[in-house]
């Protein structure tokens, strides 16, 4: 019989007055401990089978093993009063949309977690409803994967991994050679569903949301923010710009993913979108996740952008009420840089500290002299805050010169 058991845990944190349930915690999941903590609440952890992490998971309330029954897992959060449910990584998306509406608590539509967690369900259910998306193929056999690139006659095409938290990469694809060969990198078995989409190449952008009910009570989408990203011929994303909210091309997306999250039923909570804008069809979704997103250097994110993914996430589950950023006027020109070594090396202490004291850099992620890197792999972000876009551009050449220099042992 499916059991929902307790496991072993650590010392738990004083009680407090609400609990929130963590479903498959990890990384940015586990920053809402601390966040929900700001408000009074405890948090729950409830793993799940597939989604082992190494060590205790220290910080939590309790410790749950969710083992297959809903029913079991849902009345054990019961017992212990939680009030809110909420994804703690990818692995958790689902459940924790099944635990809230099973509890009666805020949450996504459950009837399509499955929906939103694969890009070829989400691209049909987006055209079904009149809503612009890539034309795609999801099938587990390359006859039909070969069969519909020919009807369609796209000449560009991309076979990916239907789950957009998957880290296998996606591969461009031009010819049926092609779409075999990339075939047999993602799908081994021979039973794995993969998705095969026309590949659009208009720009791409990265938005940040948080759904929550409105004045009247109707579920109400706030963009918290748009990042344009610049990305490499192998889909890296190597550098991503804070784009105004003021601009029609702001106003286009932030509508169109409105419409798509209505579409796809999500209703609650922080989501992350990546749509792309074709000029002569309009931005079109490429992938939606509903876990959370945490980005380096929070703080100086939230001074520059004001929101924080999971303090306004926290702040909506305690209170029922959104961060309203301050009426000051805020620095206009925010970028995130990737540091993108084309082969192994080490991080060289000189130029690592010209590009860490150049006037624009407000953060970095850990970077530390003689650390190793490997070709094709980011070793570290940047993130670069100015007035003047030109200072960031400058900036940002000093960087790119850098890597050419030797910033990563020799010279490029």
């Amino acid at each position: 019989m499916a059991l929902a058991a307790p496991v072993p845990e650590v010392a738990p944190p004083a009680y407090r007055s609400g609990a929130a349930a963590v479903v498959a915690p990890a990384d940015a999941g586990d920053l809402y401990v601390a966040a929900l903590a700001r408000h009074g609440w405890n948090s729950v952890a409830v793993t799940v089978p597939g989604a082992h992490r190494p060590g205790e998971i220290d910080g939590y309330l309790r410790n749950l093993s969710h083992r297959g029954s809903l029913r079991r897992t849902a009345a054990h959060l019961a017992h212990l009063d939680v009030r809110a449910v909420l994804a703690g990584s990818p692995a958790g998306a689902v459940l924790a949309d099944r635990l809230a509406a099973r509890l009666h608590l805020p949450g996504n539509d459950p009837d399509t977690a499955d929906i939103r967690r694969d890009t070829g369900l989400t691209s049909a259910t987006l055209l079904d409803a009149g809503i612009t998306a890539p034309r795609s193929i999801r099938t587990t056999r390359l006859a039909d994967a070969l069969n519909w690139a020919a009807f369609t006659q796209v000449t560009e095409l991309v076979l990916e991994h239907p789950d957009p938290a998957h880290p296998a990469s996606a591969y461009y694809c031009r010819t049926a050679a092609d779409i075999r060969s990339a075939w047999q990198h993602l799908q081994p078995s021979g039973t794995q569903p993969l998705v095969l989409r026309e590949h659009l190449t208009g720009t791409q952008y990265r938005i940040h949301t948080l759904t929550g009910p409105g004045p009247d009570g109707s579920t109400d989408h706030t963009i918290t923010s748009i990042w344009s990203e610049i990305r490499t011929p192998g889909q890296q994303v190597c550098r991503a710009d804070l784009l105004s909210r003021r601009g029609l091309l702001s106003r286009a997306l932030a509508l169109y993913t409105m419409r798509a999250l209505t579409a796809l039923g999500v209703h609650y909570g922080p989501a992350h979108a990546t749509v792309t804008f074709i000029p002569d069809r309009g931005p079109a979704l490429l992938s939606l996740r509903t876990d959370p997103y945490a980005d380096f250097a929070s703080e100086a994110l939230r001074r520059a952008t004001g929101h924080d993914p999971v303090r306004d996430t926290a702040l909506l589950l305690t209170t029922g009420r959104r961060y309203e950023a301050p009426h000051q006027q805020r620095r206009a020109h925010v970028t995130k840089v990737a540091l993108l070594p084309r082969s192994d090396g080490a991080l060289d202490s000189y130029l690592l500290r010209t590009l860490t004291t150049l006037p624009t850099v407000a953060a970095t992620t850990a970077l530390h002299a003689d650390a190793p890197v490997r070709a094709g792999q980011i070793a570290g972000w940047l993130l670069l805050v100015a007035d003047d876009s030109r200072a960031i551009n400058q900036d940002h050449q000093v960087i790119r010169a850098a890597e050419s220099l030797g910033l990563y042992g020799s010279p490029a």
